[in-house]
């Protein structure tokens, strides 16, 4: 934590007078020796600093008049928070993080049972699916509307939209009804996690950024360690509605700490309150912030993976064959809709336009940040994938309580946290280069998850998955805070909000498509295989569809049923090992000498 400073303005000293200068903006230009009046000294706020204080002397001319300014620098420091106030809003920003990763895969160890109250197991994939689609697809809205009308302000809101939301879906009455809910509580979801991954890099300087850097990753961390214990413990008495009406008490704490603690138009409170423009057509307005919000960028960006997710959720089932005209148009617009996006973010980069692209050109002129959003869309997808499908597999192979499950998916979550440690020592502390840290945590993901997907086929857990299980979550932790470290680093200060929020899309856009992969392969694999069963396809259709109806067949037919399904949990894990070893791509992209580190003033070299 930095210490209290004063931004407090500066006393230009000359022989003839005393003219003060205030320096938040830093911004000096020279001006004529003049006494100032007892009215212009009343716009000026009080100092407090001593001599002890000055740390720079800007000396011009001689004693023939020239000025001798002397400059604070620590006053600079002034626009940052310090003392009580960082700790509330440290604590407030956590909580919205966390709600937010909460909701990914607090219902993982809630699906069976969702499912089996509301009869929709076949479309139980959905209610993930559809939170990380609309959530992804509104990261970067999220992050321009902070950026125009202030960080507190869309931060609030987008809070009061997620637990409206999160309210809605502990009240539904249907599948599909929780479905739509779910993604209306996405669009929420990606203010609380956008805004906060961007303000935890505004409230400290460049030097905090190591350990705010350990606090975000930590919080989501542990918040993916959590959920499925939550999920499964609030599932055990079938009271899963309070997977959605826990965030109620708990956003509306984060609610009052934000009013409270954040300064109003944070981070630019200090700067001078700008003149009120002349009144404009609202119309006008709203176009303006269209074109800079790249309100349209965003949404092809959204449409592009709605399609895609769909496609791969859909392809296979009993509804639509991968040949059927459903499953190829959505592929065909998902791509047209890609291509859209790419040509539009060209466009918009024009300096001829006044549209504001989410992914500027200083973008790809940057060396660093294209494999670092890249790294963060690939780490995404074993760290979404695992938090989804292990509990998943220990409550349908191994037949444990939604609670059971969420206690031995420990074993792969309690490392995840202690790797984005092991990443902010490395890192931070001893400035181990980057591409050495990135090698360590995609060796250690390929290493458990081809162990994971040689797990037997047996009722009975083997412990020997716990192991595994501990080596993924390792590597995915210190891969995942790696590029949660990086990208911020890796671009000026100005386009930093730009960069946090492409990373955490990227990651989350990596948790879709992996989910929607890995979902695909699960259902096409135990369909295929339960035909081949002495199984009616009527009864085929029915167990998928109502996973509680599996006590109702023979015990031939429930045990080769969690064979079946073990066989498929692992090939999903071959699947994810497919991303983790695409992150040697990110290793090679970042490859040079001297390697990328941290300096000791805390910026990327």
């Amino acid at each position: 934590m930095t210490e209290d400073c004063n931004t407090e303005p500066i006393r230009s000293h000359t022989r003839q007078h005393t003219k003060r200068v205030n320096i938040p903006n830093i911004n000096m230009t020279a001006t004529k020796s003049e006494p100032v009046t007892s009215q212009e000294e009343s716009k000026v706020p009080e100092t407090n600093m001593s001599e002890s204080d000055t740390v720079t002397t800007l000396q011009h001319g001689d004693e023939k008049g020239d000025d001798s300014i002397e400059i604070n620098e620590q006053a600079a420091l002034g626009r940052y928070l310090t003392g009580i106030r960082l700790w509330l809003v440290c604590i407030s920003l956590c909580i919205c993080l966390f709600l937010a990763t909460v909701e990914i895969a607090i219902v993982s160890t809630s699906l069976v049972t969702i499912s089996a109250d509301l009869s929709g197991f076949d479309k139980s994939n959905w209610l993930v699916t559809a939170y990380l689609s609309a959530f992804t697809g509104f990261l970067l809205i999220w992050a321009k509307i902070g950026h125009h009308i202030g960080l507190k302000t869309a931060l609030l809101a987008s809070l009061v939209l997620f637990m409206a939301f999160s309210a809605g879906c502990g009240a539904s009455k249907s599948i599909n009804e929780l479905i739509v809910l779910r993604a209306l509580q996405g669009i929420g979801g990606a203010g609380t996690m956008a805004l906060p991954s961007t303000a935890f890099f505004q409230i400290v300087p460049t030097s905090g950024y190591s350990k705010m850097n350990a606090v975000l990753s930590c919080t989501l961390a542990i918040a993916l360690v959590v959920s499925p214990l939550m999920g499964g413990g609030l599932s055990n008495g079938n009271h899963w509605r309070w997977v959605f009406y826990l965030n109620l008490p708990i956003g509306a704490v984060a609610l009052v700490l934000l009013t409270l603690a954040l300064p109003n138009r944070f981070p630019h409170h200090l700067d001078p309150i700008p003149l009120k423009p002349a009144k404009r057509h609202i119309g006008s307005l709203i176009g303006k912030f269209l074109w800079e919000a790249d309100v349209i960028g965003a949404f092809l960006l959204l449409g592009t993976v709605v399609f895609l997710v769909a496609a791969l959720e859909e392809g296979g089932t009993v509804s639509y064959g991968w040949g059927s005209g459903f499953i190829v148009a959505s592929f065909v617009v998902s791509g047209s809709l890609l291509v859209a996006f790419l040509l539009w973010q060209w466009w918009a980069g024009r300096e001829t336009t006044a549209a504001v692209p989410s992914f500027p050109r200083s973008f790809t002129h940057n060396s660093v940040l294209p494999a670092g959003l890249f790294g963060a869309f690939l780490v995404g997808a074993p760290m979404t994938i695992s938090s989804i499908q292990l509990p998943q597999r220990y409550q349908l192979v191994n037949e444990s309580s939604p609670l059971g499950a969420g206690v031995k998916f420990l074993a792969y979550g309690v490392p995840f946290p202690f790797g984005v440690v092991v990443t902010s020592m490395l890192a931070g502390r001893f400035r181990f280069p980057f591409v050495y840290i990135i090698l360590l945590g995609t060796a250690m993901q390929i290493v458990g998850f081809a162990l994971l997907s040689t797990t037997p086929s047996t009722v009975d857990t083997w412990s020997g998955q716990f192991g595994y299980s501990f080596i993924a979550g390792l590597g995915v932790g210190i891969t995942g805070g790696l590029f949660n470290f990086l990208n911020p680093l890796s671009i000026d200060k100005k386009e930093q909000y730009l960069a946090i929020g492409a990373g955490v899309q990227a990651r989350m856009l990596g948790g879709s498509v992996g989910i929607a992969v890995v979902n695909s392969v699960w259902v096409n694999y135990v369909r295929r295989h339960l035909e081949s069963m002495p199984l009616a396809g009527a009864d085929v259709d029915a167990l998928l569809a109502d996973i509680g109806s599996l006590g109702r067949f023979p015990p031939a037919v429930q045990e080769a049923f969690r064979v079946v399904c073990s066989d498929a949990y692992n090939l999903q894990m071959l699947a994810t090992l497919g991303f983790a070893a695409a992150q040697l791509i990110v290793v090679v992209a970042l490859w040079r000498r001297p390697a990328y580190r941290l300096s000791k003033e805390g910026a990327l070299m």
